[in-house]
């Protein structure tokens, strides 16, 4: 993985989603498949989490969505990521939308916000995460 899309992976984790996007889209037009599939749902998560920070709720929901299915087919890790924790969350996201809108997404932990950790499953499926 590139130092670039490393940057772009602590801007997101640092809840900085807008320069979370602005430093992977700047990165993922030089990728070929398979990697940019999974840069595009990356730059999909950090935006819909932008929008969710401004109350844009129906712009959250369409990049979460998007973002959902572009990662589908990566989990549960990739390039040492663990995707399934922020795939999770994105779900939850959305479910919280569809069925409480604002209100429920703001009664949502900051825990629940979503981190791209890194680590590995080993035997059993247990998770070392690094």
């Amino acid at each position: 993985m590139n130092e670039q899309v490393e940057l772009g992976i602590q801007e997101f984790n640092e809840g900085r989603y807008f320069e979370a996007h602005d430093v992977l889209e700047d990165f993922w037009h030089g990728y070929r498949e398979p990697d940019r599939v999974l840069l595009q749902a990356l730059i999909h998560t950090a935006v819909g989490f932008y929008h969710l920070e401004n109350g844009n709720l129906k712009g959250c929901r369409s990049q979460l969505l998007k973002a959902c299915t572009k990662m589908s087919s990566y989990l549960p890790e990739y390039w040492g990521l663990l995707l399934d924790p922020v795939h999770s969350s994105m779900k939850r996201h959305i479910e919280m939308i569809d069925e409480q809108g604002r209100t429920g997404v703001e009664n949502l932990e900051s825990s629940v916000r979503p981190r791209i950790l890194r680590g590995h499953r080993v035997a059993g499926g247990q998770l070392l995460i690094s």
